[in-house]
């Protein structure tokens, strides 16, 4: 939501400086002789007509609409949401004409003589708006907003919470069903999961073949919750569509999850197709925590660090899983799953997890907390 009202904001912004320009243009070119007068109610006319059609086209994107747009190619998609924002651009420049003209005889002469250059301009913005938004979904919003500010030209450090889930037995499932219907399968379970990770704040880094690597900016223990919640999110999604892909494919997706919070170094890198790039310990142990998943069978691992920043609540839980030193490293880690009610995949994660013997538990004392809450 936040995301939504920064860019409505932003476009409505936008909108104003080009309407008021626009509106001084226009009256210099039909010489009314308005003048700087001509440009707040160019901006006024801007700021409504970019917040209409940013309004239309987050809803048009988060509808049925958009669902089909994102599996469409990407030259018939983009070319038909150019023609949907032009249309819609047109309705509304129309519309607020009717409004500020409100003379039927004024509103013809602008039918006649304004509406041709009027539509130019909304092809050109159409096109220009939407080459500005697929580009934003290429690189991604926050990384396309530190590559204009020059943020990580130079490595810094941040606390971020990373998650990365790859698809348990794509190797077989790609034997099985061939390359390209094994691609197809995995881009579909990227599709699905894809709005969940939206809503919660999260950014998607990467994809290496069947893994996404997501990532939160880390903050205080409230805000952090949302990484729990986009992972029960994404649960309840596989669960939903297990009848679809046993379907489609013949096998439901499982995704094996490793979640680890912590510092890492970050800056750009490349030059022909630049990268803004992690690295640190927090992104290897989320990679060997997900490894970890096989060993104890369950789909989700984090360890006592990281736990300790992601709340739960509701119809999840923390459950311990035990103590094991990770691959590659020399200190044994306290491991934990996360527990859910959401469904059959779920019950996969809970269905071998168990509470720590009291040992251990007396060793990790912070643990006992998160299993209490």
């Amino acid at each position: 939501m936040k995301r939504n009202i920064q860019a409505f904001l932003f476009i409505a912004i936008v909108g104003g400086v080009i309407g008021a320009l626009y509106g001084l243009l226009i009256d210099t070119l039909l010489d009314r002789g308005n003048g700087i007068a001509a440009m707040p109610r160019g901006a006024v006319r801007g700021i409504i007509v970019a917040s209409a059609v940013a309004g239309l086209e987050m809803w048009v994107s988060a509808g049925v609409i958009g669902q089909w747009l994102r599996k469409m190619a990407f030259g018939p998609a983009l070319a038909l949401r150019v023609a949907i924002t032009t249309l819609i651009l047109l309705t509304v420049l129309s519309t607020t004409h009717i409004v500020f003209i409100r003379d039927l005889q004024n509103y013809l002469v602008w039918v006649q003589r304004g509406l041709p250059n009027d539509f130019m301009l909304a092809a050109a913005m159409a096109f220009l708006v939407q080459v500005m938004l697929a580009t934003r979904r290429l690189i991604g919003a926050r990384t396309l907003t530190n590559f204009l500010l020059g943020r990580y030209s130079r490595p810094t450090h941040e606390n971020r919470i990373f998650v990365l889930a790859d698809m348990v037995g794509s190797t077989s499932i790609a034997e099985q069903l061939g390359d390209a219907a094994a691609l197809d399968m995995i881009s579909s379970v990227f599709l699905d999961i894809d709005p969940a990770i939206r809503r919660h704040g999260g950014e998607v880094h990467s994809y290496v073949g069947d893994e996404v690597v997501i990532s939160w900016a880390q903050r205080d223990r409230r805000a952090n919750a949302r990484v729990v919640r986009c992972l029960s999110d994404i649960t309840r999604i596989l669960e939903t569509r297990r009848p679809y892909y046993m379907q489609r494919f013949g096998h439901a997706p499982t995704l094996r999850i490793g979640v680890a919070a912590g510092p890492v170094a970050v800056g750009e890198c490349g030059w022909e197709k630049r990268q803004v790039v992690y690295i640190g310990d927090t992104i290897n142990r989320a990679k060997r925590l997900q490894e970890a998943c096989k060993q104890h069978s369950v789909c989700l691992l984090t360890d006592e660090t990281s736990a300790m920043h992601l709340p739960v609540s509701g119809p999840t839980s923390w459950r311990a899983v035990g103590e094991t030193t990770l691959r590659g490293r020399a200190n044994p880690s306290c491991l934990v799953t996360l527990e859910t009610s959401a469904g059959e995949h779920a019950r996969v994660i809970s269905e071998k997890s168990f509470h720590l013997p009291l040992q251990i538990l007396n060793k990790a004392p912070r643990l006992q907390q998160l299993e209490s809450n």
